[in-house]
């Protein structure tokens, strides 16, 4: 008895875990595809069943801080702190976390805990460095980032700091010797061939700072600190007409930056509306970032969604539809189409979207699980299977998958394939209340009353709904 496809079904957060640990394993399969909100509401699931476990609240406050989400991320390393007081790893995840909050006082604090504890810690040097610079201790600052190039001399983002702590200090050329070092060391990164050029430029060396600009502008052409130094740098060297280009391009990615920013605080301002129910304003929160990027995917989806969840599929499924077409190459966009058209009525419209995002994202575990169940409702009960058989292989200890499959087999009536995918189900996750109710369909079949009824009960116990 697998939950009904419908569009309430469908449109929930496709997260197949009952247990903590599951949550947990989840969260790790949606952080290696970087795809952090997902994590973050695996990670939140797990700690509503098992609101203690220092782990889980550290990986959720590193990927609050890895998405910008400091004040949160705050939260989380603290609780986790709280939970395991003397861990090195948490200690000075939380240092840096008060260092992006804006709080280097309380960062130095943690970080000379942490460089005492693990001395042989460059990164821990590097980012207690960078608080000290911030705390306005230059001569502190050098010394951290010298101590992490003495551990790890080719860590390039050491080089750059110390150079901009010497250049602070107006030691410039020990400081181009530095950034010299970190643009050879991060030949693709744009700040500190930038930084490089500023170097060059405030000793004067023109050619050379126009050169390594460029460079810089193209790793990241709207790179706009960049943009100005070589609007600065061509008007040394006489080359008005050159600068006014560079100074105009500057005007208009300033405008574009100062739009996306809006755009993805309208973002995050929506999802903190739909977590506290405020449906209305979470809509207008979405459309501010379609108005301040039109085209915006991640909006489109959000948007599609909202209207979906509260019962419009219409509307939801122009946006969703509207999200492909603006990220076609996302998996998500397709996949979240698919549940809309599902849900709407259009079951081989789905499959079509499904089978686009499995295209893009071969591990898409839900997608697979998703077309399954298509497949199965059109009675294609060896593609379903396949497609199950699919998931199993990639995650062999998938209860879920397990289940369906199960299902797939009892709809086919091959009861004794059917007990055999259901008992290994239950047998993974023994408080499964659905596969308990299947497994008990399929022992009826097979004759197997007493067991059957067992397996009834089971399932009743653990879901009063779940009722012959």
């Amino acid at each position: 008895m697998y939950r009904a496809l419908t569009a309430a079904a469908l449109l929930a957060v496709a997260v197949f875990a009952q247990s903590a640990q599951e949550y947990r394993q989840k969260a790790l399969e949606f952080s290696r595809g970087r795809n952090w909100q997902q994590a973050i509401e695996c990670y939140r699931h797990a700690l509503e069943l098992e609101p203690t476990d220092a782990g889980t609240h550290f990986n959720l406050g590193g990927i609050l801080l890895t998405t910008g989400s400091v004040r949160e991320a705050l939260t989380e390393l603290q609780a986790a702190d709280r939970l395991k007081p003397n861990d090195a790893s948490i200690g000075c995840t939380l240092a840096r976390a008060y260092l992006q909050n804006g709080d280097p006082a309380a960062s130095i604090q943690r970080f000379r805990a942490c460089v005492a504890v693990s001395p042989r810690d460059f990164e821990a040097h590097y980012y207690f460095g960078t608080a000290l610079g911030q705390d306005g201790d230059l001569a502190g600052a050098a010394g951290e980032f010298r101590r992490a190039i003495a551990i790890r001399p080719e860590f390039g983002p050491a080089h750059e700091s110390l150079g901009i702590s010497l250049r602070r200090r107006g030691e410039e050329r020990q400081a181009l010797t530095e950034f010299e070092t970190a643009a050879k060391l991060m030949p693709e990164n744009p700040i500190a061939w930038c930084d490089l050029g500023l170097a060059y430029k405030a000793l004067g060396e023109m050619p050379r700072a126009v050169g390594a600009l460029r460079h810089a502008l193209t790793i990241k052409p709207d790179y706009e600190r960049a943009q100005y130094a070589l609007g600065v740098a061509l008007k040394r060297q006489g080359n008005d007409q050159a600068a006014a280009t560079e100074m105009t391009s500057v005007a208009r990615a300033h405008a574009e930056r100062a739009r996306d920013a809006e755009a993805r605080k309208a973002m995050l301002d929506g999802a903190a509306f739909e977590r506290q129910g405020g449906i209305a304003d979470a809509e207008q929160a979405y459309l501010r970032a379609l108005d301040l990027q039109p085209g915006y995917a991640p909006a489109q989806m959000a948007l599609g969604l909202l209207y979906a969840r509260g019962g419009d599929l219409e509307k939801g499924e122009r946006q969703l539809h509207d999200a492909t077409l603006s990220d076609p190459d996302s998996a998500d966009a397709h996949y979240n189409y698919a549940l809309v058209l599902a849900g709407n009525g259009q079951p081989e419209r789905a499959m079509g979207e499904l089978d686009e995002a499995i295209a893009l994202q071969p591990d898409h575990l839900e997608a697979r699980m998703q077309l399954g169940l298509l497949l199965m409702d059109r009675g294609d009960f060896s593609a379903a299977s396949k497609t199950y058989e699919d998931v199993l292989r990639k995650k062999p200890n998938f209860a879920e998958a397990l289940n369906n499959l199960g299902l797939v087999w009892l709809r086919s009536n091959d009861a004794t394939r059917a007990k055999e995918a259901l008992g290994k189900a239950v047998h993974m996750k023994p408080d499964y209340a659905a596969a308990h109710y299947n497994l008990a369909l399929a022992l009826e079949q097979l004759g197997e009353s007493q067991a059957a009824q067992t397996e009834f009960a089971e399932a009743t116990r653990l879901d009063p709904q779940l009722k012959r």
